[in-house]
């Protein structure tokens, strides 16, 4: 019976390696799942991120046209204030000569 007994208890021990091996099997089963779940959530959030990348370059491409639309516009405003004020400079120059004349022929 001795004899019996060590086999039933290598028996047991090699169910238990096998029962060791195939739940280390299974974790590494589920943690090639994992990686795999993180490399595909890796490569659309890098995706995403060229996205929202390519997105900003267009955006600021934007902005500094509209702000290059913004500093013509001005010049533009500037130029046309200019010019109003030399035709103002000129009404007021008319006003003063034709007061002149008006205070000449009425003395």
């Amino acid at each position: 019976m001795p004899a019996n007994s060590e086999n039933n208890n290598n028996n047991e021990r090699w169910e238990k390696i096998e029962k060791a091996l195939q739940e280390l099997i299974e974790q590494g089963k589920q943690t090639d799942k994992r990686i795999n779940s993180n490399a595909k959530s890796i490569e659309a959030l890098s995706a995403d991120r060229k996205a929202a990348e390519e997105r900003l370059d267009r955006d600021r491409a934007r902005l500094y046209e509209a702000m290059a639309d913004l500093a013509r516009a001005q010049a533009g405003y500037y130029e046309r204030l200019e010019e109003v004020d030399k035709r103002q400079n000129k009404i007021v120059e008319i006003l003063r000569l034709l007061t002149e004349r008006n205070k000449e022929e009425n003395d």
